[in-house]
């Protein structure tokens, strides 16, 4: 009986240990992957979109209302830095996106994001195309790096 408790014991902490460390490899890749986007970006361009539809999730289809571009390398470090601090989030079921953010390479999209201001009052949420993983970031940094790039 205690061979068995043991053993029991055993397994439960090596199954929990390997949820554990597929989760931080998980959390390194993907955070790898957007950090090698960004740097890998000679050119960001951040849709504005309709919130008065308040569609979750794919925003394409929603009437355009704007367009900011980068113009040069130093706006896309400027990019990197507002996510200092920012907290990482798993699977984020349906944003509502009233921003899509589309980083190219020369003339080729790498990858693009969606952009929810409208479900915290303070903070903004940025999610990965198919909401695997978010960042969420102070709404101000989004309302600074914006204008900062309108200009």
């Amino acid at each position: 009986m205690r061979k068995k408790s043991v053993l029991i014991l055993i397994l439960i902490t090596l199954f929990s240990c390997s949820y554990k460390s597929q989760s931080v490899i998980e959390n390194i890749f993907e955070n790898f992957s957007f950090n090698n986007t960004v740097s890998n970006s000679t050119q960001i361009i951040i849709k504005t979109y309709d919130s008065t539809t308040k569609k979750r999730g794919y925003i394409e289809s929603d009437i355009l209302l704007k367009e900011f571009k980068t113009e040069n390398k130093q706006q896309i470090i400027d990019f990197d830095k507002i996510f200092v601090n920012a907290e990482k989030t798993d699977y984020c079921c349906c944003p509502i996106s009233t921003y899509s953010i589309h980083f190219f390479d020369q003339k080729e999209e790498l990858d693009f994001f969606y952009v929810d201001t409208l479900e915290f009052k303070d903070k903004v949420r940025i999610c990965e195309n198919s909401f695997q993983y978010s960042y969420i970031i102070e709404k101000q940094k989004w309302k600074d790096y914006l204008a900062e790039i309108e200009k």
